[in-house]
């Protein structure tokens, strides 16, 4: 029996606050922010790895688009219940919003997923979302990725 090869991540490199950082795969979220641990897709033709990056051990970060929108249900006269989901409504986000959160490689499995380890909130950061994924991403339907995004990577 053969032990099996450790994969090394491989994204897309990109920088948050001046290190080195690898943008490993996508998560889009319907109508509110990803459940701790979601699994992300990965990128097709992401060729970057921790090693050509120069840093074994480099951050992991998913690419998280979030569709917002307000769940709104109502009773029927029969006792059925409706519900619809309503974007657009005054105090609440509208459209989509666009983040990158630490994420984990799951090496088994060959999956990336959210880090669940503790609760990440925006910090001041922002970093370059490289081109090539903006075409992966246009196959979501969800409009253009903006060049720059919010890093979600303070710890609360």
């Amino acid at each position: 029996m053969t032990a099996p090869v450790t994969a090394l991540p491989a994204g897309f490199a990109t920088e948050v606050d001046g290190a080195a950082a690898l943008i490993v795969g996508g998560v889009h979220s319907f109508p509110r922010h990803p459940q701790r641990g979601a699994l992300g897709q990965p990128f097709a033709g992401a060729q970057s790895s921790a090693s050509e990056v120069g840093v074994i051990g480099v951050p992991l970060y998913a690419l998280v688009a979030v569709e917002w929108a307000t769940e709104v249900r109502t009773i029927e006269r029969d006792g059925s219940t409706r519900t619809v989901f309503v974007t657009g409504w005054l105090g609440t986000p509208q459209g989509v919003t666009w983040s990158l959160r630490p994420a984990v490689h799951d090496v088994e499995r060959g999956l990336y997923r959210l880090d669940d380890s503790e609760r990440f909130a925006a910090s001041a950061s922002t970093a370059e979302v490289p081109a090539a994924i903006a075409g992966v991403v246009r196959s979501w339907g969800l409009g253009a990725v903006p060049e720059r995004v919010r890093v979600h990577n303070f710890p609360l």
